[in-house]
């Protein structure tokens, strides 16, 4: 039989590109937002740092602990469901957020609501449907996510700090709401789909056989993946640079403002990191199919802790610029990258819960964060120790990964050698 000389576009890449423009908002209107909203809140509400960074941190453990059972109904169901209700929470909890009084409807509505929105809407979900979708095309895929994704920062905190500018962060929080009702919630609804199988095809867009099939769900179960020690270096080391980067990102505006830099400077700065973050989302992800996504992964994490102590050590609008694209770069290889480690090392079988259990750690580092920088603020008035302590963490991380043994390709996950079996199969089923 000849080649085919007619092929359908691959349904999974239309999800990436959707699931990109997705990130941007559920990103821009949780993560990102929040280091926006800590002065202007702080400043009307009368809150002290700790205080109002409090709610984000307990945001990230409701997240982290809820994507324990959001794990496997990912896997079992897929995405659908549960990214459309997590658009339309955030929505809902950002348009209470904007009349919020109280400390306690802060916590209630950015803690509870933003918090289990977060669990159903980003990276640990979207990061699940590439690992069903892909496998060969893996880095491809996540280089086409983050990407689009990446844009979200020099989009959301730049937009964010004018508009608090010009109508006040109350009104800011409507637009805000409404994006995620408007935008989010239908594509979710409407474009996501469960696994290639579904469509009758295998990871990256083969016809699928039985012996494809196989390969493509390959992986150990969750049990099996708590039993060996890479999860338990791996999960300390990711908590530890999710310790160091909430801190960048809940009080980076913050600490630049009290430098006496505008605040709209301070937020475009900010945003400009996610921007400076695509080449780096781009580069190392192509790289992960040739150099060992591992190795690429520690350097990422050393390059963060570079560019953090240059933001620290700054002392002109230069050196600014100098920390926006050493830590950019870096930050954006990370997400991407963490997702294709634990995939070399666990497989698809059980991505979803896998990642899942992981994010409780993860998420109880990522919270304790920002709240010990506020604290430190709160108690120092000043951010110097918070950001020296998280570039300690990163390497601390560093270190971790170092001492983590690289993937077993002989029983563990989609491997190099099932890959190339996978590729003969496939030409074969061509030709």
């Amino acid at each position: 039989m000849g080649k085919r000389t007619h092929q359908t576009p691959y349904y999974g890449w239309v999800l990436m590109v959707v699931l990109g423009i997705t990130t941007i908002i559920s990103y821009g209107t949780t993560q990102y937002l929040f280091g926006v909203l800590v002065v202007p809140i702080s400043t009307s509400l009368l809150w002290n740092r700790a205080s109002v960074s409090g709610a984000y941190a307990f945001g990230l453990i409701v997240a982290g602990v809820l994507g324990v059972p959001i794990g496997p109904l990912l896997d079992r169901f897929g995405a659908r469901m549960l990214m459309s209700c997590g658009s339309l929470l955030a929505g809902l909890s950002l348009l209470g957020l904007a009349h919020m009084q109280t400390l306690w409807q802060f916590y209630v509505l950015w803690s509870g609501g933003l918090g289990l929105s977060m669990a159903l809407t980003l990276y640990p979900v979207t990061f699940t449907v590439v690992a069903n979708w892909f496998v060969r095309k893996r880095g491809a895929a996540l280089a086409v996510l983050t990407l689009v994704g990446g844009l979200s920062s020099p989009i959301c905190i730049p937009l964010s700090g004018t508009l608090v500018a010009h109508i006040g962060w109350r009104a800011t929080l409507v637009i805000l709401g409404l994006s995620q009702l408007l935008l989010a919630l239908p594509l979710h609804a409407l474009a996501l789909r469960r696994h290639p199988e579904d469509l009758g095809l295998s990871p990256d867009g083969e016809k699928g056989s039985p012996e494809q099939e196989q390969m493509g769900r390959s992986g150990i179960s969750t049990s099996e993946a708590l039993r060996r020690s890479p999860f338990w270096m791996l999960t300390a080391s990711l908590s530890l640079v999710m310790l160091g980067s909430t801190v960048v990102f809940v009080h980076q505006v913050a600490f630049m403002i009290g430098r006496g830099y505008d605040p709209v400077l301070a937020a475009t700065l900010s945003g400009m990191l996610g921007l400076v973050s695509l080449p780096g989302r781009y580069v190392f992800n192509m790289l992960s199919s040739r150099i060992s996504a591992q190795s690429l992964l520690l350097l990422s994490v050393v390059a963060q802790a570079v560019g953090i102590a240059v933001f620290v050590l700054s002392s002109s609008l230069f050196w600014l610029i100098l920390y926006v694209i050493i830590y950019g770069t870096a930050y954006g290889a990370f997400s991407p990258l963490r997702a294709s480690v634990m995939a070399d090392h666990f497989g698809r079988r059980a991505y979803g819960s896998i990642t899942a259990v992981q994010g409780v750690p993860v998420a109880l580092c990522a919270a304790l964060g920002p709240v010990a920088a506020g604290w430190l603020y709160d108690s120092l008035h000043h951010y110097e120790l918070a950001f020296w302590l998280s570039a300690l963490a990163f390497l601390l991380a560093a270190l971790g990964l170092i001492v983590t043994a690289q993937p077993h390709h002989e029983h563990e996950g989609f491997t190099q050698k099932d890959a190339g079996r996978y590729e003969e199969a496939t030409r074969n089923r061509e030709e």
